[in-house]
């Protein structure tokens, strides 16, 4: 503490370029350290003092931003909730508008299709009460007629009864004439179908007829061709056995003639035509060298 009160003396102020010289004491030098250190000191606390006003401004200010960043933050969080609540009902004014896009096209269509069906009635009346007209003037005829009392009908209800009966009498022969005209047609197309499939098979016949015909005037005319062969044949049989009796014949005229004037011992009754043609020969060999050796005489 003594340390820290003696600075706080009016110490006298010793230029540096004193302090080099050598009349400077010891104790003046001291004082000279001492005045430094106490400056130190001061600069020391002026510091620490400016640097503890610095952190309290820091951490007035740090939270000031941290109050700015939750404020920003809350801010964020409301703008989103904003933004979320106006996405939402946007999307549910789309919904509405497209609801009401469809429902306003309903009853668009809706009216549309009331309307035809406005159009229809007021057409259906119109015809309706034409058709009126034109049936008054029959009611009115079958009031008179009731009121002649000629007919035998008491009421126009005895009238328009016996014209139902009539017409269901009506409608049904025409279902029966219906009836019959289509077992007619089914009749006539079962008959048509008959009739070409009899067709059919008597073209058929006829074709194998036809075939049979060509088939047996082909096997007449191969039998006529081999009857004609046969009988050709037959007659080169009966020619080839005329011949042959000719030359059996006259081969067995030849050999009786060589017997009669060959002095040669022969049979005289030879059966083998061979035989008796070569003894033939032999004469005829014979003669002409008796007549070659007369022609040569002496």
């Amino acid at each position: 503490m003594a340390a820290h009160q003696t600075p706080k003396q009016q110490l006298p102020k010793i230029p540096p370029s004193q302090l080099v010289l050598p009349e400077v004491t010891p104790v003046t030098r001291l004082l000279y350290k001492r005045r430094q250190q106490f400056e130190a000191d001061e600069a020391l606390v002026a510091a620490k003092q400016q640097h503890a006003t610095q952190e309290v401004a820091f951490r007035a200010r740090e939270e000031a931003l941290k109050r700015r960043d939750l404020e920003l933050q809350e801010s964020l969080l409301r703008f989103t909730r904003f933004l979320q609540e106006n996405d939402a009902k946007r999307a549910k004014a789309a919904r509405r508008a497209t609801e009401e896009a469809r429902l306003r096209a309903e009853r668009e269509a809706e009216i549309v299709q009331l309307q035809g069906e406005a159009e229809a009635c007021c057409a259906e009346r119109e015809r309706m009460q034409a058709a009126l007209q034109r049936i008054v003037k029959y009611q009115h005829y079958c009031q008179s007629v009731v009121e002649a009392g000629d007919t035998g009908f008491q009421e126009v209800d005895d009238i328009l009864a016996r014209h139902a009966t009539l017409r269901a009498a009506n409608t049904d022969l025409r279902q029966q004439q219906a009836a019959c005209g289509t077992e007619a047609e089914r009749v006539r197309g079962q008959t048509a179908a008959y009739a070409k499939a009899k067709a059919s098979e008597l073209l058929d016949l006829n074709n194998r007829l036809a075939a049979l015909k060509k088939q047996a005037e082909a096997t007449a005319a191969e039998a006529a061709a081999l009857e004609a062969a046969a009988e050709y044949g037959r007659r080169a049989a009966a020619d080839r056995q005329l011949e042959l009796s000719q030359v059996l014949a006259t081969a067995a005229n030849l050999y009786r003639r060589c017997l009669q004037r060959s002095r040669v011992a022969r049979a005289k009754h030879e059966a083998s035509p061979l035989a008796q043609l070569e003894a033939v020969a032999h004469f005829l060999g014979d003669l002409r060298v008796a007549l070659m050796a007369a022609e040569a005489g002496p």
